[in-house]
């Protein structure tokens, strides 16, 4: 059996900088490589269950292979991209649109899910189009207050992450730029190995490479080097989105980097959240996976092409 035989058509957007042989070659170096790591790949399973995607076409390094082991409540995938562009996961406020018509008519500190997010869409075919998404864009906003608001239909949670760096420091470097707040969340606290990894992160950021069509891609946020098993919690005390993207463009670099997220919502804010409207309670199946196309914000959104080059066995 020849593991590496891609049985599907490649979806390749028009304004891509990379053709067919491109990703061909990325994608069988990045399936070697989630297999090498004994983690995810069962022995049956080959270089089509990995999804393959390309955030910012225009952008060579900002392909990613994703290797999605389940994707429910939790989600666990393997990664591998020379660049991560900065993103966070927001929180989704539903509204009925007789009372908030959505653009500029929202709830008072909240935007558009659809001005924030190229290609935004509901969680599943249950939750109609035309709703009313909002994001909290106000932080003084507080989700009760939402909750209170008329209209009001149902939150749909954002994920927060946990990185594992997977692989050889020695043989391949990335650097995790990520919002300072991440740091005042007591599981990352609680991590005294971050000290370090921060501190390599201050000395080595220069090192890494970042395109230069995307050159601040990461300016503001803190970076972080991690060593082989270090983790990092994506994730805010308050439940607000944490910016995080990552470079794994060294020049000592043999490989890329495999990186391994676990994810699910936070607990808190499902517990917490008032029941679903119940004139549509009935109807809705509660988002699965990370809804990512849902709740994801991306710094560069209007460049982001968020749809797969590549189907992999399991939506990503």
């Amino acid at each position: 059996m020849n593991r590496c035989e891609i049985k599907r058509q490649m979806d390749i957007i028009a304004r891509s900088v990379c053709c067919g042989d491109d990703y061909m070659r990325f994608l069988t170096e990045s399936f070697k490589l989630i297999d090498s790591t004994g983690t995810y790949l069962a022995p049956a399973e080959d270089i089509n269950s990995l999804e393959l995607a390309h955030l910012i076409p225009e952008v060579a390094e900002t392909m990613l292979a994703i290797y999605i082991g389940i994707n429910d409540a939790v989600c666990n995938k393997g990664l591998v991209t020379e660049l991560l562009p900065q993103h966070g996961h927001n929180n989704v406020f539903v509204f009925d649109p007789q009372i908030y018509a959505g653009g500029q008519d929202v709830p008072a500190g909240t935007i558009d899910a659809r001005a924030v997010l190229a290609g935004f869409e509901p969680p599943n075919n249950t939750w109609n189009a035309d709703w009313t998404y909002v994001m909290i864009a106000d932080p003084s906003r507080s989700f009760a207050s939402l909750w209170k608001e008329k209209g009001y239909i149902d939150t749909i949670p954002a994920k927060f992450e946990d990185f594992t760096f997977m692989s050889d420091h020695n043989q391949t470097k990335a650097c995790v730029f990520i919002s300072q707040k991440a740091f005042a969340h007591p599981v990352n606290a609680a991590r005294d190995y971050l000290k370090a990894a921060r501190d390599r992160g201050q000395k080595m950021a220069s090192q890494f490479v970042i395109p230069a069509k995307i050159s601040d891609e990461f300016t503001g946020l803190v970076p972080v080097v991690l060593n082989r098993g270090e983790k990092l919690y994506v994730a805010t005390s308050d439940m607000s989105p944490c910016a995080h993207g990552w470079t794994n463009i060294h020049p000592d670099n043999i490989m890329p980097a495999v990186i391994n997220e676990n994810s699910a919502v936070p607990m808190d804010l499902v517990i917490n959240k008032p029941p679903v409207n119940a004139k549509y309670a009935a109807a809705l199946k509660p988002p699965m996976g990370s809804a990512d196309m849902t709740t994801d914000w991306f710094k560069r959104g209007s460049m982001i092409w968020r749809k797969p080059v590549l189907q992999g066995a399991f939506k990503g």
